[in-house]
């Protein structure tokens, strides 16, 4: 294993005859999209998560951890998992579950902000 500062696949694809370039792996989100693709940076997302509760000997589903991985590439970009990133979901109730409940639940009732989760018709009241 080579631990390097920085990332630069394009120096490492030089030297393919000494560094297996199959098994490259990056904890740069953002280099790995750009290099790799999507799939490549999902598969990342969720290695990552994996060794953070691993190093404290948490174990996870790795299905949540995909659920995670998915939501935060979906676009074809990846998006931050914190309250800006949930802010740009179009739902009130994911934006309710994360951790500014009652911003989320005020800016729903006072815009009128829809739902239209799981096929059902939801409708926040708005305040008149």
């Amino acid at each position: 294993m080579i631990g390097t500062a920085g990332v630069n696949f394009n120096a490492a694809w030089i030297h393919d005859d000494i560094i297996d370039v199959n098994k490259i792996s990056c904890n740069d989100i953002h280099a790995v999209l750009h290099t790799y693709g999507v799939e490549a940076a999902r598969a990342t997302i969720v290695n990552e998560i994996r060794a953070v509760f691993g190093a404290y000997g948490i174990t996870v589903d790795p299905r949540h951890l995909s659920v995670l991985a998915d939501y935060m590439t979906h676009n074809g970009d990846y998006r931050a998992c914190n309250r800006i990133g949930i802010n740009t979901s179009s739902s009130p109730w994911q934006q309710m579950s994360f951790e500014s409940t009652c911003g989320f639940l005020a800016a729903a009732a006072v815009y009128v902000i829809s739902s239209a989760e799981a096929n059902t018709s939801l409708y926040t009241s708005g305040v008149c």
